[in-house]
């Protein structure tokens, strides 16, 4: 499970795995890496932005898929602490469920530090060894500028080239029993684009905000002559003209994302 991040105490966004979610609903907690220059820590990040009388997520979604290894476990009460936690934490401490990695659950001492609000550095500790990940193999991640700016010199700024193929997946679907499942937590849009300058390429945005399609007129060519791609606060910004800058405003095809990967097409695929 890959999320995107807000970091209050460093006002910076990031993408991290999911290690565990600790407790739900307005409660809930989530256990992430944060990336540092100065040496990457373990924490729990609040779910909800409890400060703000809209509560929004300060953490977003953007690959939905639970690790098959998670445990779930639960006390059966909001109130009621884990019973492998009776007289280690705070009688006013909350923790009445925990889904995550049994490793993690099983370490107490961790726990205890971790719930406490404690952060653990991340290099010699019983993470540093136990790398999660939901990166693909084949795929290339567009994670920072310089990347951007190298897949943009790859298709030689997407110059006589057009967008062939688009689809979207929210993640909400109705089952056969017609109950319903209205939670969109993929929004995965996949684009196809083929070009005079370089082989097709495909692009997949997950964890999709915006997509502003604007498809051609009937007296209009679709050519694209050139396109834009920016990376900041942990998301994409890309477009089917040149822009000097992200301009939400734009009345052509633009997306947001959390995340961008892509890959040439080729015969082997």
């Amino acid at each position: 499970m890959k999320v995107r991040a807000y970091d209050s105490t460093l006002n910076a966004y990031f993408k991290s795995e999911v290690y565990a979610k600790i407790n739900t609903g307005w409660y809930e907690k989530q256990l992430l890496l944060v990336p540092s220059d100065g040496g990457s820590y373990i924490k729990l990040f609040d779910f909800i932005d409890k400060s703000n009388e809209n509560h929004p997520a300060l953490i977003n979604t953007i690959i939905p898929d639970i690790p098959s290894e998670w445990v779930n476990i639960k006390s059966g009460s909001v109130n009621k602490l884990l019973k492998y936690f009776t007289g280690l934490l705070d009688s006013d401490m909350l923790f009445f469920s925990f889904f995550g990695y049994s490793w993690i659950y099983e370490n107490k001492s961790i726990m205890v530090e971790l719930l406490k609000g404690k952060s653990i550095p991340y290099k010699n500790s019983i993470f540093e060894n136990k790398i999660a990940s939901s990166d693909i193999c084949g795929w290339n991640y567009i994670e920072t500028q310089e990347d951007a700016e190298s897949l943009m010199e790859q298709v030689s700024g997407f110059h006589d080239s057009v967008l062939k193929e688009l689809n979207y997946i929210s993640g909400a679907y109705v089952d056969s029993n017609k109950s319903m499942y209205p939670k969109a937590d993929l929004r995965k849009v996949a684009m196809c684009f083929e070009s005079q300058w370089c082989q097709p390429i495909e692009m997949i945005f997950e964890g999709v905000t915006t997509l502003n399609l604007r498809p051609s007129g009937d007296n209009y060519d679709s050519i694209i002559f050139g396109a834009s791609l920016y990376v900041k606060d942990a998301s994409v910004f890309f477009c089917d003209d040149y822009l000097e800058k992200i301009d939400r405003s734009y009345e052509g095809t633009w997306i947001t994302a959390y995340s961008l990967r892509w890959r040439f097409i080729t015969d082997e695929i």
